[in-house]
């Protein structure tokens, strides 16, 4: 009886093989971007992180029934805009990110997490009927307890009618192409996501 012969693959057949699979994996992984799908997840965060702190402090501005002091000073609203004190922007940063706002002109760096006046924020949500909205204040996923000062939260109040603005840099093409670039947030700054009840007090993205 003879044996049936058994061929193998030539090496020129190898060698078109393990080029498609190459191709399809090159292909597979530009169309996953693995660096924007991370980028896209932190930016993910960072749009939950202030529609929550936007959330508290709407909710301590409802139900407030002592003194409302929206930026922890000892004088309430002190460091708001118009509040006789020096209009601060507030970073959860220990870096000193540039001002670049003509309405907030000093800058309070912490990533104190507590929330209350000993907070990054400084808003007394501490002082909520029923106790504070928010366990901690967040911080930024990639910097908020670094010296770098690329991403940060920034916030900003004024003191004639107790308006905020809270803002983030976004760093996914996906999230700021749809939530800052295009200025569908509402927001005067085409470089960071804001949020808040007066969108005109951290200008050009602080």
């Amino acid at each position: 009886m003879n044996q049936k012969q058994i061929k193998g693959f030539t090496l020129i057949e190898l060698i078109i093989t393990i080029s498609i699979l190459a191709i399809l994996i090159a292909i597979v992984v530009v169309a996953l971007n693995p660096a924007e799908q991370l980028q896209r997840s932190r930016d993910t965060k960072r749009v939950a992180d202030l529609d929550a702190i936007k959330t508290a402090l709407n909710l301590y501005l409802a139900q407030a029934t002592t003194t409302v002091n929206m930026s922890g000073a000892g004088t309430a609203n002190q460091n708001c805009i118009g509040g006789g004190g020096t209009p601060s922007l507030y970073v959860n940063t220990t870096g000193a990110p540039t001002l670049q706002s003509g309405n907030l002109t000093a800058l309070v760096t912490s990533t104190n997490q507590t929330v209350g006046s000993a907070g990054w924020l400084g808003a007394r949500i501490d002082q909520t009927p029923g106790g504070a909205p928010l366990a901690s204040l967040p911080l930024d996923p990639t910097n908020g307890a670094g010296a770098l000062t690329t991403f940060y939260y920034g916030y900003g109040c004024r003191a004639s009618n107790n308006t905020f603005e809270i803002t983030a840099r976004l760093e996914s093409n996906f999230y700021k192409t749809d939530l800052d670039q295009d200025g569908t947030d509402g927001g005067n700054s085409t470089s960071t996501y804001e949020v808040g009840t007066d969108l005109t007090i951290v200008q050009n993205g602080n």
